[in-house]
């Protein structure tokens, strides 16, 4: 292995795993609020609870007819582990805890134009691995932590139809970081190398544009439905690279240079309905698609244009189902509950274990509590079930081999939020 290609192998090794926890379809992040937590985000853009409605649908702001705010956070607790299946050894609950924030507000402006601002994520991740693990040059650290700040505006075509844009501004920070691993410390140990010793450490951050339409039709106050799109946001992360492999392979030896990694956060679509079957019982199903394919590759490049990096990748689209139900108990409770099935868009034959990414199953509950006419609680609960997968494609940047491993896991979700309309 020449120099050159020993150090472009550490960085692809380095960057080629931005994707993320077992809460989630690769990086995607579906926790924008708490009041569809508890339905498993089924009907998400067609129901209208609250004013957090607008982070999946701006159209249906036109159902307030008073200024309303939504605000509140969900804690992940992804339980994720892996097995390096040759050595023995283990990497338990790896995918980092997180809470995720959101905020919105809608304020109707006449009868038919209403405006809302609203702050929350669609993408994001958080896996560590101990610096002494077998497998630190695909392990290590691996973040992405993005917001979007979305203001949005709709308007109400005639009773059963209303129409909604929004422009977002999405801000993404990332940091990755390798490790030797014991296959560096087996190609590299003579030069000092251990398996603690970083490879690669790759952080930058951007700002990217895109904009969301959507549409509301209602065939009376008991049926609606929803279309929803939110396009690409297209990312160049500007940062540095370094790594503390010795000058005589071609590391930096603690040096840093500058570099840009290019990035596309995938499009969403999603069709919503919700049905009020009885005055005390309602229905609501959602399918949500995700344009993967657009995920086509990791391109890393130096100031002066220079390729660092071109991976290809094989993201496949995928697709989100979900159904739930809501039931008013009195004039103070209601109560959720939803099912969902989350396709994942990573095959099997590219899963990474910083992808710990699996076909998976929600099982969800929630409950709101009316304080008073203005001011309500959201309460929910959710169960993500993943199964164990091999994930025995690795590719090594000090070994021909691939690696051997297992990995998978479950995740719990508890969310809390705080409606008022003024």
């Amino acid at each position: 292995m020449s120099q050159k290609t020993l150090k472009l192998s550490i960085l692809a090794a380095s960057i080629a795993v931005m994707t993320g926890q077992a809460h989630s379809a690769a990086f995607q992040l579906a926790e924008q609020n708490t009041t569809g937590l508890g339905r498993a985000y089924a009907g998400e853009g067609a129901i209208g609870d609250n004013a957090s409605v607008l982070g999946r649908n701006p159209a249906a702001m036109t159902l307030f007819d008073r200024p309303a705010l939504s605000g509140g956070a969900i804690y992940i607790n992804p339980e994720v582990d892996v097995t390096d299946n040759e050595t023995g050894e283990h990497a338990n609950d790896i995918a980092d805890d997180a809470v995720v924030p959101f905020f919105y507000y809608v304020h109707p402006i006449n009868e038919q134009w209403v405006a809302g601002f609203g702050a929350f994520t669609n993408y994001g991740l958080a896996t560590s691995y101990s610096p002494e693990f077998s497998a630190g040059e695909i392990g290590g650290k691996t973040s992405l932590e993005t917001i979007n700040l979305n203001p949005n505006l709709a308007f109400k075509v005639n009773d059963h139809m209303s129409l909604g844009a929004g422009f977002n501004a999405v801000y993404a920070d990332a940091e990755f970081i390798r490790y030797a691993g014991r296959k560096g410390v087996n190609a590299l140990g003579p030069l000092g190398v251990d398996r603690s010793t970083e490879a690669a450490n790759l952080a930058g951050d951007d700002w990217g544009y895109g904009w969301n339409i959507g549409l509301l039709l209602e065939a009376d106050d008991n049926n609606r439905w929803a279309l929803t799109y939110r396009s690409e946001i297209d990312l160049t992360l500007e940062g540095n690279y370094s790594n503390e492999l010795p000058a005589a392979v071609g590391g930096l030896n603690g040096q840093s240079v500058p570099g840009t990694l290019d990035l596309t956060l995938p499009a969403i679509a999603e069709i919503s309905g919700f049905h009020q079957v009885q005055p005390d019982w309602a229905l609501h199903y959602g399918i949500m698609w995700t344009e993967w394919s657009s995920f086509k590759e990791l391109k890393a490049t130096s100031p002066q244009g220079t390729p660092l990096l071109e991976k290809p990748e094989n993201f496949e689209n995928s697709w989100r189902i979900s159904v739930g139900a809501t039931h008013r108990l009195n004039d103070q409770w209601t109560l959720r509950g939803g099912l969902a099935y989350d396709k994942s868009p990573v095959p099997a034959e590219f899963r990474s274990i910083s992808i710990p990414d699996v076909d998976r199953t929600w099982y969800t509950l929630g409950a709101t509590y009316a304080y008073s006419q203005n001011l309500s609680i959201d309460a929910a609960f959710a169960f993500l079930d993943g199964s164990q997968v091999a994930v025995e494609q690795e590719e090594s940047a000090f070994s021909p081999n691939d690696y051997d491993m297992t990995s998978g896991g479950d995740a719990y979700l508890f969310g809390l939020q705080m409606n008022y309309l003024f």
